[in-house]
């Protein structure tokens, strides 16, 4: 099924398979969904200015990212730029440099070998069946490869969406294996989880306390309904 876009009051949503995968803001704010919390776990774990965002659709996480003060270039990659005219659209007058790639993402990946980023959000997803899952890129390749492609002290953050065949602790395992640390974000509302992988991570405890103060400090109100869990 395609992307469609639905116009709402304080933007437009891009919708597949009745799975939002951007909510786009006409300004800069909270969205009170999963994408603030992708932004904020870019916002308080990311250990310097260089992000890569695999995965674009709408742009969800730039307006809640720019809202939090957060005005470093955002580069992304992503195989369909259906999205990207209604981010323009909405977003030119304040989402800063946000320079969009279309690209599959390990291949982007392999043809910049010494690029290095300081965090990289894998939010990747594909339509199959009826649901929203993972594409086998986020399986079989992107878990080597994008350690390769980290600043030292960087962080990979992975939005794990269910996989048919698989169990979470499946999931999890295969994703965190390349890294000595990882944290768990599980949600109220959503199958979803955040897999926060590096070497250099805080604690869960603390990681919950700073998550939830950014989210708090952006007016939105996820940081009431996440849990922050260590990853063995």
């Amino acid at each position: 099924m395609s992307l469609r876009i639905e116009r709402v009051l304080r933007g437009a949503r891009i919708v597949q398979n009745d799975c939002v995968l951007s909510e786009i803001l006409r300004q800069p704010g909270a969205t009170n969904c999963l994408f603030d919390v992708l932004a904020m776990s870019i916002r308080v774990l990311s250990p310097g200015p260089a992000v890569l965002l695999l995965g674009f659709a709408g742009g969800g996480v730039v307006a809640p990212l720019r809202a939090s003060g957060w005005h470093h270039p955002l580069v992304a990659v992503d195989l369909d730029l259906a999205g990207e005219g209604i981010f323009r659209e909405l977003s030119n007058g304040w989402c800063g440099e946000v320079l969009v790639e279309e690209g599959e993402a390990a291949n982007w990946l392999r043809s910049r070998p010494r690029a290095r980023y300081d965090l990289i959000l894998e939010d990747l997803s594909v339509a199959l069946a009826g649901e929203i899952t993972k594409p086998e890129v986020s399986l079989e390749t992107l878990p080597q490869l994008m350690p390769q492609s980290l600043a030292p002290g960087g962080v990979v953050v992975t939005n794990v969406l269910p996989v048919p065949g698989w169990s979470r602790r499946q999931l999890l395992t295969l994703l965190a294996a390349p890294h000595p640390r990882a944290v768990v974000v599980s949600f109220e509302d959503w199958e979803n989880l955040l897999l926060l992988s590096g070497s250099t991570l805080p604690s869960a405890r603390e990681l919950s306390r700073t998550l939830r103060a950014a989210l708090g400090d952006l007016g939105s109100d996820q940081g009431r309904r996440l849990a922050v869990s260590t990853f063995r």
